[in-house]
């Protein structure tokens, strides 16, 4: 297994990042923890259980002076987990390449929509968007998952006019119960290695930590231009991988 303090090191500056800027950590992180000697399926597993905890502490951070629209939260994270539980079927069976690839470019789609004039006050999505699009995206969680803050964040801007931090706030707190669906999932094939899962929680929780509590600190000034780079560098990523 890979050195724990390294592990530590990269998990807690891919959280870092991600919460700042609502990028893919797992992204970064899964390769690495590959690349150090770890197996794909307990480089996967210790990213989901790491992914548990440090989405709840990011989501708390983000959303404790915002008021929290639990029925929201309710009603996607339901629809979420039967999507997670179907993705976590169908990803035996779809390409990964071209899913990547068509990932990316929905990724540069939704980040170009974002980028026009906000439709909260004059146009907002209906309130039944966001369960319906609960379960593609749990889906897309199950199967790949990189570019899902981007996908629902932006989703919860339209539909609720919220700032860029609680939005992302609110996709923290449903990822939190999609993370841990999922890492249930490895946990019971036998696929989670607790000496790797558990300096990559420890570091993704530190980093987690510092990167939400600045971002609520500073809000969309400094949120704004990182989503919207890291979501063009992952895009760019996927598509050519």
């Amino acid at each position: 297994m890979p050195d724990g303090r390294l592990v530590a090191a990269i998990a807690f500056g891919a959280a870092l990042l991600g919460t700042l800027s609502g990028g893919s950590t797992s992204l970064l992180t899964t390769p690495a923890w590959v690349a150090l000697g770890a197996p794909f399926p307990a480089a996967v597993a210790a990213d989901k259980v790491a992914a548990t905890v440090w989405t709840m502490a990011a989501a708390r951070s983000y959303l404790r002076r915002s008021a929290v629209d639990w029925r929201l939260l309710g009603r996607l994270g339901a629809s979420g987990l039967i999507g997670a539980a179907a993705g976590a079927l169908l990803a035996t069976t779809l390409d990964e390449r071209w899913l990547r690839k068509g990932a990316a470019l929905l990724i540069l789609g939704v980040l170009g929509w974002s980028l026009r004039r906000r439709a909260s006050a004059s146009a907002p999505l209906p309130d039944w968007t966001v369960p319906a699009a609960g379960l593609p995206l749990g889906i897309y969680e199950g199967v790949l998952g990189s570019g899902n803050a981007i996908f629902t964040t932006v989703l919860l801007q339209r539909v609720r006019g919220w700032t860029l931090p609680t939005a992302l706030g609110h996709y923290y707190a449903v990822a939190t119960g999609w993370c841990g669906l999922a890492a249930v999932v490895y946990l019971h094939r036998g696929a989670l290695d607790w000496s790797l899962a558990l300096p990559v929680t420890a570091g993704s929780l530190a980093g987690a930590l510092v990167g939400s509590r600045l971002g609520a600190r500073f809000g969309s000034v400094l949120i704004r231009p990182l989503f919207l780079g890291a979501g063009v560098l992952l895009a760019l990523r996927l598509f050519f991988t």
